[in-house]
């Protein structure tokens, strides 16, 4: 492969295998990790992970010595446990 030119030809795309994943990521302590997540996300993220269903992850990673974890859900398992939920506003003067 090495001094070979890569073309359109070259690459094959295999979108039906791919997996989306958002990471969300804290130092905190949660041991029943994603209970006591707290995280931003977008609208278009979830509005993405509707249409893509189990193909639109988020994982939820604690990088805490005490109790390292992580979790993957899809937006169909994340809607069914969340707690609160609300917008925010981000503005530009």
């Amino acid at each position: 492969m090495v001094g070979e030119t890569i073309n359109s030809d070259f690459l094959k795309t295999y979108l039906e295998d791919i997996i989306f994943v958002e990471l969300k990521t804290t130092k905190k302590y949660l041991p029943k990790n994603p209970k006591g997540f707290f995280f931003g996300a977008t609208e278009n993220e979830f509005n993405f992970g509707k249409i893509l269903k189990d193909k639109f992850l988020f994982c939820f990673v604690t990088l805490n010595e005490k109790a390292p974890s992580f979790v993957l859900l899809s937006i169909e398992e994340l809607d069914k446990i969340i707690r609160n939920k609300r917008i925010q506003y981000q503005i530009n003067l």
